[in-house]
């Protein structure tokens, strides 16, 4: 069922994990055939990549084919707000979504993140569509789905008065936004518990765990790891440990460096940073670094050398503070490389203690994860069966699996939301778009589904056929009885056959006529005790003539023909009569929508 869906993120970047997960949710959608835009502010990264007062002279949006993010963008005007720190929010939100989602007729809106405006303005705008939508306005449903790659307002990384707001923003903001929601995204199962808490019903969270980009490994599958070493003058004898991610205080990259401090007499273990951060953070950890002689600090790199650096590496280390779950730990697992982790958070659920890597006692354990590498270091085996394991969990976490499993989660939504459900499932999984039910009627083995498009009658139950029929194609509807004349001449058949025993007995031969007379005798021996083989074939023979008759009076009907362009009359029984008056009421309507055009024209 082709959709037309809205992806919100505050803003892009290609080196976060939230907007990263968001851009290729909107890639993952093309590929199965959607029509997706991702719904975003001006800003890349934080800083402003179009100016906003443009905008705000328009419509209060653009679409632009980006070509670096390689998918369709609607940047939005908007601001960065002072309160709370980090974050953009849309100017005239509800305006302008109604604009974009009327302009590009979208039936499915995705919101990412929290403490943002976005998507509180989206449980607005579908609260209120829904209400016109009740009381006769609006018609098109649309499913809206919520992902707030939850963090849980501790201490360890925010100050009191920002902790203590996102502690208010979660009760009042976000209950409310999850209640709105049809679909809500969990990373884990940690996190669906923790929605239920806020205000969830727990049957509408979705495992969606971020996905690893299957599609660039293959790309760059064949790029020669040992021209990455070279390029960064790192030996092919060197057990790489490898830190990727956002430089920030909550991912503690600072406390990777401290393990390597603790490996520098190991000259098979060699530490490698990689990833984009804040300018200030970034300088320290880059000073820190280079007064490590088994350090290789790279920053930012790009697609081709971030897989270089993955297939590369030994072992990949984590030593963050907080974690709804890590997508680059996600990515390393895929080819096979264990992890060595805090295990806080999502990360828990990610990488099992023991199965896809080693746990240490927290993010200020330094030795615990020294120790837990040169475990591995020292036992290829071990390191080889922790890598095989991870590789089994996320090669079943994949983009294009998640988003498989979130797409038909979205198509059952809106098969239920459009009334669609009752639809047998044959004619359903036929549509190609979304279509909205008006009215059914049922009688006897008869039902009948009006969308806003077509009808679709159903005849019988075991053995049932479905009929589908466009308004348009509907040429006129013809008052009809209905004689079933196959039973009034199977009823006459066994008379017709007695009354020319003389003509089969000179057509047929005498052996396969006393082979048939054998057959009758046995059959009937029961019988013979009470009747005589004469009267018995005589009781058949009205026997058969009078169900015949009785069948055929039976299934004698008044109804309605419904001639309809390119094939046969589609019949209708009387029991249905108020389909007739339906269409005759639909008729009407768009013959005065016609008039109406016409005169506007004329």
């Amino acid at each position: 069922m082709n959709k037309r869906i809205g992806v919100l993120m505050y803003q892009t970047s290609m080196s976060k994990g939230q907007e990263l997960i968001a851009q290729r949710m909107v890639r993952d959608f093309i590929a199965l055939g959607h029509k997706a835009y991702l719904i975003t502010s001006v800003f890349h990264d934080g800083v402003e990549v179009m100016p906003s007062n443009s905008l705000t002279k328009s419509k209060g949006y653009v679409l632009i084919e980006d070509d670096a993010l390689g998918i369709p963008v609607i940047r939005v005007d908007s601001e960065k707000v002072k309160w709370p720190h980090r974050r953009i929010n849309f100017r005239d939100g509800v305006e302008v979504l109604e604009k974009i989602v009327d302009e590009f007729n979208l039936n499915v809106l995705i919101t990412h993140s929290t403490l943002w405006n976005g998507p509180e303005e989206v449980a607005k705008f579908i609260a209120w569509r829904r209400y016109m939508r009740r009381l006769g306005g609006y018609q098109d449903s649309i499913v809206f789905c919520h992902m707030s790659h939850f963090q849980e307002p501790s201490g360890k990384r925010y100050s009191f008065s920002e902790r203590t707001f996102r502690m208010a923003w979660n009760r009042f903001s976000l209950s409310q936004i999850l209640k709105t929601a049809d679909l809500v995204l969990v990373v884990t199962p940690m996190e669906a518990e923790t929605m239920v808490k806020i205000g969830c019903d727990h049957t509408k969270c979705v495992l969606f765990p971020g996905g690893v980009d299957e599609k660039t490994f293959l790309q760059f599958a064949s790029a020669d790891t040992s021209d990455f070493r070279r390029r960064h003058r790192i030996p092919e004898t060197k057990k790489l440990v490898t830190y990727l991610g956002t430089l920030e205080e909550r991912k503690n990259p600072l406390g990777v460096l401290k393990v390597a401090e603790l490996l520098q007499d190991r000259i098979d273990i060699h530490f490698v940073i990689a990833g984009k951060g804040d300018a200030e953070y970034t300088r320290e950890m880059q000073e820190k670094a280079s007064q490590l002689s088994n350090v290789t600090f790279l920053g930012e790199i790009d697609s081709k050398s971030k897989i270089q650096l993955i297939r590369s590496s030994y072992l990949n280390i984590i030593m963050s503070r907080l974690e709804a779950l890590g997508l680059s730990q996600l990515e390393f697992m895929y080819a096979s490389v264990p992890v060595i982790t805090s295990g806080v958070s999502g990360q828990a659920w990610l990488v099992q203690d023991g199965k896809e890597g080693i746990h240490t006692c927290g993010p200020n354990d330094a030795t615990g994860a020294a120790n837990a590498i040169i475990t591995l270091a020292d036992d290829y085996n071990l390191r080889s069966r922790l890598g095989q394991n991870a590789h089994e969990k996320a090669r079943n976490l994949t983009s294009s699996q998640i988003i498989r499993r979130l797409d038909d989660a979205i198509t059952m939504d809106l098969i239920v939301q459009n009334g669609l459900a009752i639809l047998p499932s044959e004619a359903r999984e036929t549509l190609a778009e979304p279509e909205h039910v008006l009215k059914t009627w049922s009688a006897g083995t008869w039902a009948v589904t009006a969308t806003d498009r077509r009808l679709f009658i159903r005849e019988g139950r075991i053995s049932r056929r479905i009929a589908e029929i466009p308004y348009a194609s509907i040429a006129y509807v013809e008052h009809a009885r209905r004689y079933s004349w196959k039973f009034l001449l199977a009823g006459l058949l066994p008379a017709f056959v007695l009354l020319f025993v003389p003509l089969w007995r000179v057509i047929l031969s005498e052996t396969f006529i006393s082979t048939l007379a054998v057959i009758f005798s046995l059959l009937t021996q029961p019988l013979l005790a009470f009747a005589s083989p004469q009267t018995l074939v005589i009781f058949m023979v009205l026997a058969a003539m009078i169900a015949g008759f009785g069948a055929f009076l039976l299934e004698a009907r008044v109804g309605f023909n419904l001639y309809v362009l390119g094939i046969k009359p589609v019949y209708i029984p009387r029991r249905l009569s108020e389909v007739i008056t339906f269409l005759r009421h639909h008729q009407d309507q768009s013959t005065n929508l016609q008039l109406e055009d016409i005169e506007l024209l004329t």
